[in-house]
């Protein structure tokens, strides 16, 4: 195990970062972690969020605080001033207010506790939204941080995701480590609760999943690289945000994979657009007909001399406001893609 902390944080600058809410996934890469920072000499930083949505989660902050203690691992806790309970955007709270405070310590590598469980339950609930196979190759072991501004510059990678949550227990145990039980996990409102209870006692169902995943992890990661190798040389910026596209050289599934991450970059936004709408857009820029321009995602997209330029759309706020941000964020993508992070 300790092999993944070396490939996932060996090159990294700063202290390493560990996202910890007092479950037993976060608890156990926590401890873990810390053996793999006495053997290799790097310095931990723990962060817990309290989202202010249960008046339990300060009391669980402060039992992560008394490991951490324990093991002398820094910690601290982040807290959410403006609660709203929904969780697409607790997540995303969560994602800011912890690589902003890696940030501010010098640190580029956030570790998440996701194991081959969450895998599972992420490859049935994509498969039913009808996600594509680059979808259901799931997680990835590293990837950039989701949140723009606050995460520029930092990575977040996961040592534990080939292990399972019931390996990750037994680790606590045998230390006599306690975790906490979230309620919401519990909470058959969620999707993934409900797809977990689903899982629940089929071995046999989730090796079969990861079995499939592995081989679609390894042809998405041949699909990434040569994405990759696409941004790098046929992409060029004009230092005003703009971006020029060569588009010629892509078969059309690469070409709308491609199309949907610039649109995403240019127009700062924390995800591509709805893939109909890539797809769509994919469809007029290869067509006979002549391209009159559109606009997707906050982008203004238009042919220039048989390439493709994307913009944002004046008046758009967000990132694409800042044409340097644009460019670290394309950087730090194709950096992942072709493997140099």
């Amino acid at each position: 195990m300790m092999d993944a902390f070396d490939r996932l944080c060996g090159t990294a600058s700063g202290p390493i970062g560990i996202a910890v809410s007092g479950g037993s996934d976060s608890l156990a890469l926590l401890v873990l972690a810390h053996d793999w920072a006495a053997r290799s000499g790097r310095d931990l930083m723990a962060f817990t969020v309290d989202h202010r949505l249960r008046p339990e989660a300060a009391d669980e902050a402060r039992h992560v605080a008394s490991i951490c203690g324990q093991i002398s691992i820094a910690h601290e806790t982040l807290v959410w001033e403006t609660p709203v309970s929904k969780q697409a955007l607790a997540r995303r709270a969560r994602h800011g207010l912890m690589a902003a405070a890696l940030r501010a310590r010098g640190g580029t590598r956030l570790l998440l506790g996701h194991t081959s469980d969450d895998q599972c339950e992420t490859f049935l609930m994509r498969a039913r939204q009808g996600s594509t196979w680059y979808g259901l190759a799931g997680m990835q072991p590293r990837a950039v941080s989701p949140v723009w501004p606050e995460g520029q510059g930092v990575m977040i990678a996961r040592p534990v995701l080939s292990h399972s949550r019931s390996e990750l227990r037994t680790c606590l145990t045998s230390r006599g480590i306690l975790w906490v039980d979230d309620p919401s996990n519990r909470n058959l409102a969620y999707e993934r609760v409900r797809v977990r209870a689903q899982l629940d006692g089929h071995a046999d169902l989730k090796a079969r999943i990861l079995a499939c995943q592995a081989r679609l992890q390894d042809v998405r990661r041949l699909e990434e690289r040569l994405i990759g190798r696409w941004m790098a040389d046929c992409v060029v910026w004009d230092g005003k945000g703009r971006a020029r596209l060569n588009l010629s050289r892509l078969p059309r599934e690469r070409l709308e994979r491609a199309l949907g991450l610039m649109l995403q970059i240019v127009g700062g936004k924390e995800t591509p657009p709805r893939r109909d709408a890539v797809q769509q857009l994919a469809g007029r820029l290869s067509g006979n007909e002549a391209f009159q321009g559109a606009t997707l995602g906050g982008v203004l997209i238009y042919r220039k001399r048989g390439d493709v330029v994307l913009s944002a759309e004046p008046g758009i706020a967000g990132t694409a406001a800042d044409p340097a941000l644009a460019r670290a964020r394309f950087d730090a993508m194709r950096a992942l893609y072709v493997g140099d992070t």
